[in-house]
C-alpha cells in the first residue's frame, strides 16, 4: 500500500494498492521485454491474494506455480513517501501466506522447464523452510541445464542478527551461478566495504559463482568468464526509489537470456532500473520493449 501524498502517514489519508515483491518486480519486468516469465510463491485465500494472482495474470506472467494458504493473510508491505524521493517501509509480513514457502510448495513441471532461477535474500529471510525451497528448486533447475540466479538483496530489518545473514546469504551465493549485489551487500557478504569493485567481483567469485555483477555509486561493474566489464548509469531525478534493484536485475537477466553480450545486459539493467526510480510503483514503470528502445540516445539495445 502506497500512500498517495508525500509527508507522514496519517490517519484518513489514501493509498495506492499495488503488486509487489522483489522476485515478482523481476517478473513483471522480464516479461515486458518478451521474456517468458513464471512466479513461484503463497497467497492467502483472502481479497488480497486473488488480486495479486489476477495482477500477475495481466502481466502475463505464468502463475500455475502459486500456491493458496487457506489459514493465512497475503504479505502487506506499507510505503510512506516521507520526502520527495525518499520511502520509508513498514511490513506486515510475519505468519504471513508468502513467508510459509518451503519445498512442499515447489510443483512439478514449472522448475524443470526454466531456463534461469531467480531468488533473493528477502525470500531467504523467512527462515529454513524459505531457504531449503530456494535450494531444492536451484538444484532442480541446474539439473535440467538451466542457470540460478541469486540477488543478495540484504535488508537488515528482515534478519535476526548480521551473522545469520551473512551465514545464509552466502550458502545461496555460492550455490547460484549469477549473483547481483550492491555496497551493503559486498559488507556483509564479503567483507567488501570501501574495497574497489574488482576486488569485490573476485571476493565474491571466489564462493563459486561464474557471473558477479556489482552496483555501486551509479556505475555496474560485471565479472563474466573472468573478464570485468563496466558501465556507468545515467543521472536521475528520483521519484520511488522501491524496486530499483530489482529493475536493473530483471534488464540484465533479459538480455542474458537473449543471448545478448555483457555490454547489452549492463545497458539494459542500467536503463530499467532509470525507468524504476523515475516513476512510482515497485515494478508499474517497468518498460515495454519497444519503449526501452527510446530511452535515451534511441540506442539502448541496438
Amino acid at each position: 500500500f502506497s500512500a498517495a501524498s508525500t509527508g507522514p502517514v496519517r490517519i484518513g489519508d489514501h493509498f495506492r494498492m499495488g503488486l509487489g515483491g522483489a522476485e515478482c518486480n523481476v517478473a513483471v519486468a522480464c516479461r515486458r521485454l518478451g521474456v517468458p516469465a513464471a512466479v513461484i510463491g503463497v497467497v492467502g485465500d483472502d481479497p488480497l491474494g486473488a488480486a495479486l494472482l489476477r495482477a500477475l495474470r495481466a502481466d502475463d506472467v505464468d502463475v500455475t506455480g502459486m500456491a493458496v494458504e487457506p489459514d493465512a493473510f497475503t504479505g502487506i508491505m506499507v510505503k510512506e513517501m516521507r520526502t520527495a524521493g525518499r520511502v520509508r517501509i513498514g511490513y506486515a509480513r510475519s505468519g504471513s501466506a508468502g513467508s510459509r514457502i518451503a519445498p512442499r510448495h515447489l510443483a512439478a513441471g514449472v522448475l524443470e522447464g526454466a531456463a534461469n532461477l531467480h531468488s533473493t535474500g528477502v525470500t531467504a529471510s523467512f527462515g529454513e523452510l524459505a531457504r531449503a525451497a530456494l535450494a531444492e528448486a536451484g538444484a532442480r533447475v541446474r539439473a535440467a541445464g538451466g542457470l540460478v540466479s541469486f540477488d543478495v538483496n540484504y535488508r537488515s530489518r528482515l534478519w535476526p542478527d548480521r551473522e545469520s545473514a551473512r551465514a545464509a546469504l552466502r550458502a545461496l551465493a555460492s550455490a547460484a551461478d549469477l549473483v547481483f549485489l550492491g555496497a551493503a551487500e559486498a559488507e556483509v557478504l564479503v567483507d567488501g566495504a570501501g574495497a574497489a569493485p574488482e576486488e569485490v567481483l573476485r571476493a565474491v567469485a571466489a564462493l563459486g559463482p561464474s557471473q558477479v555483477v556489482y552496483r555501486t555509486d551509479g556505475i555496474a561493474t560485471a565479472l563474466v568468464d573472468d573478464m570485468v566489464s563496466t558501465a556507468a548509469g545515467t543521472s536521475a531525478a528520483v521519484v520511488d526509489p522501491v524496486g530499483a534493484g530489482d529493475a536493473f536485475a530483471a534488464g540484465y537477466l533479459a538480455e542474458l537470456l537473449r543471448g545478448a553480450d555483457v555490454a547489452v545486459r549492463l545497458r539494459a539493467a542500467h536503463a530499467l532500473g532509470h525507468w524504476a526510480v523515475t516513476t512510482h510503483g515497485d515494478h508499474d514503470g517497468a518498460p515495454y520493449r519497444d519503449e526501452l528502445t527510446e530511452w535515451g540516445e534511441d540506442d539502448v539495445l541496438r
